[in-house]
C-alpha cells in the first residue's frame, strides 16, 4: 500500500497563486462562515448530482475515534521542514480533534484527469476543484460560476486543510476511488536549511502519491484502505459522490457540536428548501446532518413558518396568480413572480433566517427570494414594511433560463446577490431592470405616511385605564404532542405582544409605576398561546390587574385580516367568542367579569380556525362606564 505524504508547492519560473490569494477571493462576507459554507458546498454537491437518483447531502460533525487518532498522527504529520508552516501537524496530535464533513452521494463524484497539465475532453473535475483555482464554470445552468467555493472550506478548517474522499467512474465506466489531502498555509521560503536548495514556497500543500514535481491522489484500494483507517464515512457497493472533510473547524461561537448541527440544519432549511420539495420527485437534495452519530432533522420548509410562505409562492409561479416580470428596451421576459400573504403573530428572527437577510430582531417575512436555474437560494430581496406588523408577505422571483448566464455573472464569488454595476450592456440593464420590476410590484406594501394624532382629544383622562393587545394565529401553532386536537395547527412560535394593537386613545399607565386610586394597570404575564381543553384547541392569557377596588375587563376579539380587523364578520361565519375567564373566585361566562385587585385572570378563547384571532383587554374601574370613544 502507498504511504501518503506532504509535498510543497514552490513557485515556479513563471509565477502561481499563492495561497493568501486563494483566501482572499471570497473577500470578508458579512453572513457567518457556516452559512456559506452550507451554500457553496450544497452547490457543488447539487451541480454533481445524477439524473434520477436522490442527491443525498450530509454534514457530519465528529471528533476523531482514540483508535483513529495514532493513523491521524502519523499519516498526516508534516515533514520537520514545513511544520511551522502547516499547521495540521498541531491539530494531528491534540485529543478531541473535530471533523466536519460533507458527504454527497447520488453525484458523479470528481472525474477526470489528476493532472492538471493534461488534455481532457470530457471531465475535469478534479482539475477544477482539487488543483486549479477560478475556472469557468463548465455546469450548464449550475450553480458555480468560478469555483470560488473550496475556498470557504479551508477558511472554516483553523487549519486550512481538507481531505477529498471521492468515488467516481474511471475511463473504463467502473468505479474507482481518489483520496488526497490539500492545505493552504502561508507562503514562505526555506532559506537557512542546508539540506535542499533555498527557494520560496506558494503556501499550498497536497498529501498524497508524491512524484517528483507533484502529487497524485491515492488510487483505488489504497484510497479506500487509508480512509477507513483515517475513520471516514465509506462508500456502498455501487455508490458514488464525494466527502469533504474539513479538519478542525472553527466552532467557537457554538456551545457544543450539537448547538453547531442544529443551526446548519436550520441553515439548510433556510438555504436549500426550493431543492428539498418532495414534487421534485428523484431530482431532489436530500439533507441530512449528524451530530457525534445523533441526528438533528431538516426541518421540513413546507411546514416551518415562515418558509412555508416562500414554497407556497414558489408553487404559485406556475399559476394564473404569477406574473411575467419583462424588460421594456431591449424587450426581454426576465422570468417570474409570485407573492404569499398572511396575518400572523410577530416573531423573533433566529440566527439562521438572520444570516438570510432578515436583520435586526424582526423575523416576519416581508422579502422575495430569487432564485435562477439551479434553483437555489440567491438571496432574500427585502420590500417594504407592511401598515401593520401582523401582515406579511413572501416572494419568489425565478430568472428566466434564457437569461440564466447574464444572471450568474453578476453574482460574486459567494453567489448570494445579483450586482448589476459589474455587467455591460443589455445584460446590465437586463438585471437592473429586475429590481425595478420588484420594486414597482412591492410599492403596493408601503405604509402610508401619517400624520401624529392627540391622544388628548380623543377620550377624557381616566376612562380607558389599560388596554393590551395581542394576535394568536391559530393557523400557524401546532397542539401538543399528546394533543388529540386536528392535525396541521401548529404551537405559536411567537407570542402576542402588549400593546400589539397600539389604539391612540388607550390612556395607558406605566407600568412602572404603582396603579393610582381608581385606576387599573393590566399586565401580560403569560403570552397569548394554544393549548388543549377538553379536545378543543383554544387561545389561554394570562393577565396581572393592578388596582385598587372592583375592576372590571372586558374581552374584544376580531378576527386579524390584511385590511385590519374583521369586526363584523360575513353573514353565517364564525366569530372568536369567549370561552371563559379563570379568576381567583371561579369560572366566569361572558365577554366580562369583575374582580377586585390586585389579582390574576386566565382569559380562555375559541379562536375560528385557520384565521389569526386579535385579542384586545380593556379594564375600567367598575363604577365607570367606558365611552364609545375609548377605543
Amino acid at each position: 500500500m502507498i504511504t501518503p505524504r506532504w509535498w510543497s508547492q514552490p513557485f515556479p519560473p513563471t509565477g502561481a497563486i499563492a495561497s493568501e490569494g486563494i483566501r482572499n477571493q471570497l473577500g470578508r462576507p458579512p453572513v457567518d462562515p457556516l452559512t456559506v459554507f452550507v451554500r457553496e458546498t450544497a452547490q457543488n454537491s447539487w451541480d454533481a448530482r445524477l439524473p434520477d437518483v436522490e442527491t443525498v447531502y450530509r454534514l457530519e460533525l465528529t471528533t476523531v475515534a482514540p483508535t483513529h487518532r495514532p493513523t491521524w498522527e502519523r499519516l498526516l504529520t508534516p515533514p520537520a521542514g514545513v511544520q511551522e508552516h502547516l499547521g495540521v501537524g498541531r491539530a494531528v496530535r491534540t485529543p478531541n480533534l473535530r471533523l466536519l464533513s460533507v458527504v454527497d452521494r447520488g453525484t458523479k463524484g470528481l472525474g477526470g484527469p489528476t493532472r492538471a497539465d493534461q488534455l481532457a475532453d470530457g471531465r475535469r473535475d478534479w482539475i477544477s476543484f482539487v488543483l486549479n483555482v477560478g475556472e469557468k464554470r463548465d455546469t450548464t445552468q449550475g450553480g458555480g460560476t468560478y469555483g470560488y467555493g473550496k475556498a470557504v472550506l479551508y477558511r472554516l478548517s483553523r487549519v486550512g486543510t481538507i481531505l477529498v474522499y471521492t468515488r467516481t467512474a474511471d475511463e473504463h465506466g467502473g468505479l474507482s476511488s481518489r483520496l488526497i489531502g490539500i492545505a493552504l498555509g502561508s507562503s514562505f521560503d526555506n532559506r537557512g536549511r542546508v539540506d535542499t536548495e533555498s527557494r520560496p514556497f506558494t503556501g499550498r500543500h497536497w498529501w498524497g502519491d508524491v512524484r517528483d514535481d507533484h502529487v497524485e491522489p491515492l488510487l483505488g484500494e489504497d484510497a479506500d484502505e487509508v480512509a477507513r483507517s483515517l475513520g471516514l464515512t465509506p462508500f456502498g457497493p455501487g455508490e458514488s459522490g464525494t466527502t469533504l472533510v474539513v479538519i478542525d473547524p472553527d466552532l467557537d461561537e457554538f456551545d457544543d457540536m450539537d448547538h453547531a448541527a442544529r443551526h446548519l440544519a436550520d441553515t439548510i432549511a433556510w438555504q436549500l428548501w426550493p431543492i428539498m420539495l418532495p414534487e421534485r420527485g428523484a431530482q431532489r437534495l436530500t439533507p441530512e446532518v449528524v451530530s457525534s452519530g445523533v441526528p438533528h432533522p431538516v426541518p421540513d420548509p413546507a411546514r416551518t413558518y415562515p418558509l412555508r410562505m416562500f414554497v407556497a409562492a414558489y408553487r404559485g409561479l406556475k399559476s394564473d396568480a404569477a406574473t411575467t416580470l419583462e424588460s421594456g428596451n431591449p424587450r426581454k421576459r426576465l422570468g417570474r413572480f409570485a407573492l404569499e400573504r398572511a396575518v400572523v403573530v410577530p416573531m423573533t428572527a433566529g440566527a439562521a433566517s438572520m444570516a438570510a437577510g432578515f436583520a435586526g430582531v424582526e423575523g416576519d417575512p416581508h422579502h422575495v427570494c430569487l432564485m435562477r436555474s439551479p434553483e437555489l437560494v440567491v438571496r432574500y430581496y427585502e420590500g417594504p414594511t407592511t401598515s401593520s406588523v401582523h401582515s406579511v408577505y413572501a416572494g419568489v422571483f425565478r430568472a428566466d433560463d434564457d437569461l440564466d448566464e447574464v444572471y450568474a455573472a453578476s453574482e460574486p464569488p459567494t453567489h448570494d446577490n445579483w450586482v448589476y454595476e459589474q455587467l455591460t450592456g443589455p445584460d446590465r440593464t437586463f438585471v437592473r431592470v429586475t429590481f425595478t420590476r420588484l420594486r414597482e410590484q412591492l410599492t403596493v406594501f408601503r405604509a402610508p405616511v401619517q400624520a401624529a394624532v392627540s391622544t388628548r382629544s380623543r377620550t377624557a383622562l381616566g376612562a380607558a385605564s389599560s388596554y393590551l393587545g395581542g394576535l394568536v394565529a391559530a393557523a400557524f401553532a401546532a397542539a401538543p404532542e399528546n394533543s388529540t386536537a386536528s392535525a396541521g395547527v401548529r404551537r405559536s412560535q411567537g407570542a402576542a405582544t402588549a400593546g400589539g394593537t397600539r389604539p391612540e386613545s388607550s390612556g395607558a399607565v406605566d407600568d412602572r409605576r404603582p396603579a393610582a386610586a381608581g385606576r387599573a394597570r393590566v399586565t401580560t404575564l403569560v403570552e397569548p398561546h394554544l393549548e388543549e381543553i377538553e379536545g378543543a384547541l383554544v387561545v389561554v392569557a394570562r393577565y396581572g390587574i393592578d388596582a385598587l377596588g372592583s375592576v372590571r375587563l372586558e374581552a374584544r376579539l376580531a378576527v386579524a385580516t390584511w385590511e385590519g380587523r374583521e369586526d363584523e364578520p360575513p353573514a353565517g361565519a364564525e366569530r372568536p367568542r369567549v370561552r371563559h375567564w379563570s379568576t381567583p373566585d371561579g369560572v366566569v361566562a361572558g365577554d366580562s367579569c369583575t374582580l377586585v385587585g390586585p389579582a390574576e385572570v386566565d382569559l380562555v378563547v375559541t379562536p375560528v380556525p385557520d384565521t389569526a384571532t386579535e385579542i384586545g383587554l380593556v379594564a375600567t374601574p367598575a363604577t365607570e362606564t367606558l365611552p364609545a370613544s375609548a377605543t
